[in-house]
């Protein structure tokens, strides 16, 4: 983990900075637990802190499992980080590699930009600037690299959506709440995404039934 003297080097340090931007890119997990913030919010008060991704072993697993399985579907229980776990998986390839189209979808587009998008953004905003390629710009469901050119767009429900933006990268949160919809848009990811990340509390109907094929 970095820590504290470690981190004082990296932002006076031009040549360490490059180093860990390589190393960053080389490894996810190291990135994720070293530069990964996210908020905690308790589930019975309004307090929130905001807090390094944990490096639980179970997280670890499913992140690994995220870059080995380009399909993966996972069907979750409440207060497990998966929501904020994919966010960052998409944020990295959008990050790190360039001309990558992410989609991240779910029900409403207001939902896809202040769950999703402003999570994304929340992401970056703790990172060092040094770690960046660039500023990232945020507008309403989309964050922009332009240095990069690569693009996280935030969708509402509805496989004509997906097929109207024809994604490399595609994350689908809470599937269960599609209300029918769900085997459309996962239909229309796999007509064109390379990597399809599909999440969602238990759920009965199309979510459920696809879980238990």
């Amino acid at each position: 983990q970095v820590t504290r003297a470690y981190w004082e080097k990296l932002n006076s340090n031009p040549s360490w900075q490059k180093d860990e931007r390589i190393r960053c890119s080389e490894e996810p997990w190291y990135w994720l637990c070293n530069y990964v913030y996210t908020i905690r919010r308790d589930e019975f008060t309004d307090a929130s802190s905001v807090e390094r991704f944990p490096a639980q072993e179970y997280l670890r697993h499913i992140f690994h499992h995220c870059f080995t399985e380009p399909f993966l579907a996972i069907d979750k229980s409440r207060q497990m980080k998966l929501t904020w776990l994919m966010v960052a998986y998409e944020l990295w390839w959008a990050q790190f590699r360039p001309n990558e189209l992410i989609t991240v979808q779910t029900k409403k587009e207001r939902d896809a930009d202040e769950e999703l998008i402003k999570r994304a953004h929340f992401i970056c905003q703790q990172q060092p600037g040094w770690l960046l390629p660039g500023k990232p710009k945020r507008t309403f469901c989309r964050l922009e690299f332009p240095e990069s050119n690569s693009l996280i767009l935030g969708i509402p429900s509805g496989p004509d959506q997906i097929r109207s933006h024809n994604p490399s990268r595609y994350f689908l949160d809470e599937c269960g709440f599609l209300e029918g919809e769900f085997d459309e848009c996962r239909a229309a990811a796999l007509a064109c995404c390379k990597d399809i990340k599909l999440v969602s509390s238990a759920m009965p109907g199309q979510w459920a039934d696809f879980i238990d094929e």
